[in-house]
């Protein structure tokens, strides 16, 4: 909400025309962590037509979404539109959203909708957390019985065709797609099927705990059976990082390493005694080696217990998740930088934590999660090098979903995302105070409800001058996103303006201003 380099006048006149002009062809594939996403938008007053240019398409999807907030309903069926000269430019490469639908299933028309409500929000990262425990939704065309003993019912699936519809039209909306397969803990959906994948768990009488919950990666037909799911996760989702996860080992490796008679055994055969984490950093080398190997260039992203556990996992990207506290959140990211790797930050913006209030701004709470400073939270805001900042590549805001499915979602991440998707796209300097910030996200707030979204109040009191019509904006809603895909540059600009607000695309001349 903040470009670089605004300017404006007083003057008016009448727009009739905007031209977006873009210096390549559209890419063939799906956006990367490279893409472009600068653009310049020009609104004078003295002119009918207003222009966005951007070297690649993925910054007139940005520069598109900046239109849409200069124009404002000033009066009944009047529109007006402020003149500006904006150069922009987000922050940091990576700002992503993620979704957990393993703990509650999300139907695609719901992933979808969030989609929409990313790119307005210039995200650019949809973290895709598809599995876990509880549930495997994911349909393997190698393992069907991963999904149809893993999945909930078979209504909750996600077919190889429902994923190639997200990534089609995420990459509409110059969103990337991570998917995240977390192992080798968090596989408890897993095993159910694939007999054998998971280790035998144990108490410390001997007696079995059933409660399988950690791979077993002792066995070579644990490998055979990685090696080919993989292989075909990386060919589904086509874009160059994945995430493997890594959190939460420790909790399982007493029971269902350490106590299990099979795995103690090849410990000891490899000199590991008791020591879990020389059998995590085999696992993981042995991981990382086969992703390669499957697709050259995949970069693979681990939560933070991975390094922390000094694995030997060179060129992995470290997802910082852990920390109560500001100074705890960036210790980490001052290490895992200072050891060489890329990072990127989530621990302050767990959504899924709630509080009464503007959660989103300050409540007086020592524990940062519930304290909600989600404009205070810096990736950059720890004691480094130059080198060390550089190698921060953006954040993540995170829906964990155990209180959360298709119901309560929006509601409970937008606009409060927003306050992180403004952290991590614009200019620090101007974004890290939330009581200058509120009447912004209250605004922007209406801009959503407008299209249709049903967006929680962020602050006291208010209104938006539109009121809130649920069964009039739904199904505005679904029909926008029962349009066709089209293909091309053309295709990707036509499909950012069906986001932009009706007010937007129905008008005919706008008073400038």
């Amino acid at each position: 909400m903040f470009p670089d380099g605004v300017t404006s006048s007083g003057a008016q006149g009448t727009l009739t025309n905007l031209s977006v002009q873009v210096g390549t062809s559209c890419p063939l594939g799906v956006p990367q962590m490279e893409m472009n996403e600068t653009y310049q938008l020009i609104v004078l007053p003295d002119n009918s037509q207003a222009v966005i240019t951007a070297q690649e398409v993925w910054g007139a999807l940005r520069g598109l979404e900046t239109f849409s907030q200069l124009v404002f309903n000033s009066a009944p069926n009047t529109y007006q539109v402020r003149s500006a000269n904006v150069v922009d430019h987000p922050r940091f490469p990576h700002r992503g959203i993620l979704l957990d639908t393993a703990r509650h299933f999300l139907p695609v028309g719901m992933i979808l909708r969030n989609l929409d409500l990313m790119a307005q929000n210039k995200f650019n990262v949809f973290h895709w957390h598809i599995v876990d425990t509880e549930a495997f939704p994911y349909e393997s065309v190698a393992f069907p019985d991963l999904s149809k003993r893993g999945a909930y019912t078979p209504n909750h699936v996600y077919h190889q065709a429902d994923i190639k519809r997200v990534i089609a039209y995420a990459r509409l909306r110059g969103i990337r797609v991570i998917v995240e397969f977390d192992t080798p803990g968090h596989m408890g959906s897993w095993g159910l099927g694939q007999p054998g994948l998971l280790s035998d768990c144990f108490y410390d009488n001997k007696t079995v705990n059933p409660l399988k919950n950690i791979v077993d990666p002792t066995k070579n037909e644990t490998w055979t059976f990685l090696t080919t799911l993989f292989n075909e996760i990386l060919s589904v989702f086509p874009d160059n990082y994945i995430h493997m996860g890594g959190d939460e080992v420790l909790e399982n490796v007493k029971t269902c390493w350490l106590n299990n008679p099979q795995v103690q055994n090849y410990m000891n055969q490899k000199g590991y005694g008791t020591d879990y984490t020389q059998l995590e950093n085999e696992y993981f080398n042995k991981l990382l080696n086969m992703v390669q190997g499957a697709r050259n260039n995949t970069k693979v992203v681990v939560w933070q217990e991975v390094l922390d556990n000094n694995v030997n996992a060179p060129g992995a990207i470290a997802h910082v998740w852990k920390g109560n506290t500001s100074t705890e959140m960036m210790e980490e990211m001052a290490n895992v930088t200072k050891a060489g790797h890329y990072a990127i930050l989530s621990s302050c913006w767990y959504l899924n934590y709630i509080k009464y209030g503007n959660d989103w701004g300050y409540i007086n709470n020592s524990w940062v999660r519930e304290r909600g400073m989600y404009y205070q939270c810096d990736p950059t805001g720890f004691n480094g090098t130059d080198q060390q900042k550089s190698l921060v590549l953006g954040g993540e805001a995170v829906m964990w979903a155990e209180f959360v499915d298709a119901t309560n979602l929006i509601p409970r991440l937008w606009p409060r995302a927003s306050a992180a998707g403004e952290r991590l796209w614009s200019d620090p300097a101007q974004t890290t105070s939330a009581d200058v910030a509120w009447p912004r996200l209250h605004e922007f707030r209406c801009r959503m409800l407008r299209r249709g979204y049903p967006v929680e109040p962020p602050n006291l009191p208010s209104y938006c001058p539109q009121p809130w019509d649920p069964d009039y904006d739904f199904d505005d809603v679904s029909n926008t996103m029962s349009t066709t895909t089209p293909s091309g540059a053309a295709a990707l600009v036509a499909s950012s303006l069906l986001s932009i607000s009706s007010a937007v695309i129905l008008f005919l001349a706008v008073r400038l201003c």
